[in-house]
C-alpha cells in the first residue's frame, strides 16, 4: 500500500466503522425484544431522566441514539492515532506512544456503546457498562496527567489503569449508589492535576481546547441537572436534555484529545 493510499485508509475507516455501528444499532432497535427479565437499573421505575420509557428493544430512543456522538468521536480519535506519523523524538506521549491515544479513543467509544445499551435496556447491566465507560476515560485522564508530572513506564501505566478500573468495576456492583460521586471525584482530580501540570511544567500547549472542553462539560452538566430534576422536561419530545448532555460531553472529549495532542516538546 502506498503512502497516499495508507493515509486515505486511515481517513475513511472510522467513517465506515461508524456507519456500520449506527446501522446495526438502528436495526437492533427494530427487533421485537423485551428487557423484562433483566434486573432493572437503580433509577427504575420513575427516576431515569426525563424521556418517557417506551416498550420494545429501545426504552429511551433519543437518549440511546444520541450516544452515537461518542462513538463517532472515539473512532475519529482512533483513526487519527493510527494514521498519524509517530513523532518518536517528542516528549508528548499522545504523539510518541500510539497506545495512549488508542486507549483514549477506545474509552470514548466504550462510553457511547455502554450508554446506548443502558438507555435501550434501562437494566442494571446497562447501567454498569454506562458508568464503566465514564470511569475508563476519567481514570485515563487522571493517570495521564500523573504521567505528565512524573513520567512512568508504559507497563506501570497499564497496570495502574487496569487495577483502578477493576476496583471501580467491583465498587459499581457493590455500591452503585456511589457512582456519581466517584465519577465527580475522578473528574475533579483530573482537572486539579491538569492545573498542576500547567503551573509546574508550563507546557507549550493550546489551552483554548481545554477551556472549550470545560465550557462544553459545564453546559452539559447544567442541562443534565435540569433534565434529571424534571425542570426542563417534555417526556415524549425528540428534544431531550439528557441527549444534549451526551452530545456536549462527546464534544468535550474530542476537545480534550485535541488539547493533549497539541502539546509541543
Amino acid at each position: 500500500m502506498s503512502g497516499s493510499q495508507h493515509s486515505r485508509f486511515y481517513h475513511w475507516w472510522p467513517w465506515l466503522a461508524f456507519a456500520q455501528i449506527a446501522l446495526a444499532s438502528l436495526a437492533a432497535g427494530a427487533l421485537d425484544l423485551s428487557w423484562a427479565g433483566w434486573r432493572p437499573a437503580t433509577c427504575m421505575p420513575d427516576t431515569c431522566f426525563c424521556e418517557a420509557l417506551w416498550p420494545g428493544a429501545v426504552a429511551q430512543p433519543v437518549n440511546a441514539y444520541s450516544n452515537l456522538a461518542f462513538v463517532w468521536v472515539g473512532l475519529m480519535i482512533l483513526g487519527d492515532a493510527a494514521g498519524a506519523q509517530t513523532a518518536a523524538a517528542s516528549s508528548n506521549p499522545m504523539r510518541s506512544q500510539p497506545a495512549y491515544p488508542a486507549v483514549f479513543g477506545a474509552a470514548v467509544v466504550a462510553i457511547g456503546l455502554g450508554s446506548l445499551f443502558y438507555h435501550a435496556s434501562m437494566s442494571f447491566a446497562g447501567q454498569w457498562f454506562d458508568v464503566m465507560g465514564m470511569y475508563l476515560l476519567a481514570t485515563f485522564l487522571v493517570l495521564y496527567n500523573l504521567a505528565r508530572l512524573r513520567p512512568m513506564s508504559g507497563g506501570a501505566f497499564a497496570w495502574a489503569y487496569i487495577a483502578a478500573n477493576a476496583l471501580l468495576g467491583v465498587l459499581l456492583v457493590l455500591a452503585p449508589e456511589a457512582r456519581r460521586q466517584v465519577f465527580a471525584a475522578l473528574v475533579v482530580g483530573a482537572v486539579i492535576l491538569e492545573a498542576a501540570v500547567f503551573i509546574l511544567r508550563r507546557p507549550r500547549i493550546r489551552a483554548v481546547y481545554f477551556a472549550a472542553a470545560l465550557a462544553c462539560f459545564a453546559l452539559a452538566y447544567g442541562i443534565w441537572i435540569l433534565d434529571n430534576a424534571r425542570i426542563l422536561c417534555t417526556p415524549e419530545s425528540l428534544l431531550q436534555g439528557h441527549a444534549a448532555w451526551h452530545l456536549l460531553s462527546a464534544a468535550a472529549a474530542g476537545l480534550v484529545y485535541l488539547y493533549y495532542r497539541s502539546e509541543a516538546q
